[in-house]
């Protein structure tokens, strides 16, 4: 007895699968409720001066898994990153910012069902300081968090795991 294949029905499924694949990885397993817990400025001074590096620290809740968490200054993405997931540990992120100006600043930390805000005050450039440039933002779209998955922070993000 001779079995007959369809090619095309086989490259179909094939196609299928690969695309349901896909959308596991980019919209990511579910998980319990991931919100954006604590997030603050780590500095050892104050007042905050534009051209300066700051580092900005979010947490999640215990047991939310890996989640990506938004950093954004004045409405404007600054960057991105997954959050380390160590069992029993809180899940954390932290980033580099670095304000190009003076005034009012307002930060947040969004992961996509919480958003946590900071508002702080930044002063123009210390007199006789060369000002840092703030890094090219990475990991604010969703193409730039599925890329980056595997290593689970974007180039501008710390690492704390």
């Amino acid at each position: 007895m001779t079995t007959h294949s369809h090619p095309s029905r086989r490259i179909g499924w094939g196609i299928a699968g690969l695309a349901v694949s896909l959308a596991a990885v980019a919209t990511g397993s579910p998980t319990a409720a991931a919100d954006v817990q604590v997030f603050w400025v780590a500095t050892a001074t104050s007042p905050y001066y534009a051209g300066t590096d700051y580092l900005l620290y979010a947490s999640t809740t215990q047991r939310a898994g890996a989640r990506w968490v938004i950093f954004s200054d004045n409405g404007a993405c600054i960057g991105g990153a997954r959050t380390d997931a160590v069992p029993g540990y809180t899940p954390m992120v932290g980033m580099t910012w670095i304000p190009s100006t003076a005034g009012r600043h307002i930060l947040t930390a969004d992961d996509g069902q919480t958003t946590k805000s900071i508002t702080v005050d930044v002063k123009p450039t210390q007199a006789g300081t060369t000002p840092q440039t703030p890094p090219t933002p990475t990991g604010c779209g969703k193409l730039q968090q599925l890329l980056t998955t595997g290593s689970g922070t974007g180039s501008s993000a710390i690492g704390l795991g």
